[in-house]
């Protein structure tokens, strides 16, 4: 599983301690000079911005961009400042503004080779509600840069996409503090099906991994199995670990059909289909408690959206809140989701699939 390495900005003197471990990261990756370059260009623009204009600072994440894969780099930022009023002119190249995250936007996107934003406003109503309520305001960008080599290789391939492939974003980090994490997530393509997966060992910390560890390599097996049976197995498995909880959807792509199935406190939604709602996960504990397994399926459409959360994400996010968010990337949607609703109290993870 990918690392997440993550900097705080919140004055000007952290910018430079930023741009230097995101250059070290990506000369590590096989950059060259001129590319790092222009990385260094990129991460100054954003922590600049976020020192001066987003009210108590950003965050900057750097990782590669897929599973094991230092083809490219990955960088996402977020805060829980006021918003930017007007995206689509912010990101003209030249534009700035004195009142809010916006100047080198365009440079940004100029220099990367993947670049979306998504900002939504603080608004007086929003001041107003209870401190214990979680706010949605803010801006997250996403913006990817791939090494020469592979972006090489991507010219050689043929354009378009074949009707198997899905778009998938994930976001998974440890407890606060703690190294083990003890969720994790899987995405495997089999023909015309694919089966992605999230699974939460119980606990934290040291030994939590265990669980996990067991049940990606029964899932790194799967040939097409009915999600009951792919269930069962687990829970024999799981039987010698503390247990976990989990859930899996697979997507039909010729069909046009989706399945779902999990055991535990998993979130499931589908958005987006004829469906759009809730699915619900089977009470039990993998490996110590396992009842009766309801599989559900529904229409898969263009457009569709699958989101599967351990529950170290609170529940109570609400699309409706986020004007727009589901006509982003999927990546772009699990950070986002991460940065408003990821607990400090569990590990956290969510895996989005388009």
């Amino acid at each position: 599983m990918r690392q997440i390495h993550s900097i705080n900005i919140t004055d000007e003197a952290q910018v430079g301690a930023a741009r230097r471990a995101v250059h070290n990261f990506a000369c590590r990756l096989e950059f060259t000079e001129i590319e790092c370059a222009e990385i260094d260009i990129v991460v100054q623009e954003i922590g600049t911005n976020a020192a001066r204009y987003a009210t108590g600072g950003g965050t900057i994440h750097f990782m590669t961009p897929l599973e094991d894969d230092a083809s490219g780099l990955e960088l996402f930022y977020c805060d829980k400042g006021p918003g930017i009023d007007n995206v689509d002119r912010m990101v003209r190249d030249g534009v700035t503004t004195g009142g809010s995250l916006g100047s080198g936007l365009g440079a940004i996107r100029r220099l990367m080779d993947e670049f979306e934003v998504y900002s939504t406003l603080r608004t007086t109503a929003r001041l107003s509600l209870s401190d214990a309520r979680r706010t949605t305001h803010g801006t997250a960008i996403l913006a990817r840069k791939w090494t020469t080599t592979a972006k090489h290789k991507q010219m050689q391939q043929t354009s378009g996409t074949s009707a198997g492939e899905l778009r998938i974003g994930s976001w998974s980090r440890p407890y606060p503090g703690e190294e083990a994490n003890g969720d994790a997530h899987f995405v495997l393509a089999r023909g015309e099906q694919t089966l992605f997966a999230v699974i939460d060992g119980l606990g934290h910390g040291t030994g939590v991994q265990a669980a996990s560890n067991v049940a990606l390599e029964l899932l790194d097996e799967w040939n097409h199995e009915p999600l009951d049976e792919v269930i069962t197995a687990l829970h024999e498995a799981l039987r010698a670990t503390r247990g976990a909880v989990f859930g899996a959807m697979v997507v039909d792509h010729a069909r046009q059909r989706f399945h779902y199935a999990g055991v535990g406190n998993i979130l499931a939604r589908a958005f987006a289909t004829p469906e759009h709602a809730s699915l619900i996960s089977a009470n039990g504990t993998l490996g110590a408690r396992l009842g009766t397994v309801r599989v559900w399926t529904g229409n898969w459409v263009k457009g569709a959206t699958l989101v599967l959360a351990s529950d170290g994400l609170s529940a109570s996010w609400d699309t409706n809140d986020y004007p727009g968010l589901l006509a982003k990337s999927p990546q772009l949607i699990a950070g986002v989701l991460m940065r408003d609703y990821a607990r400090s109290s569990d590990d956290a993870t969510v895996l989005v699939a388009q």
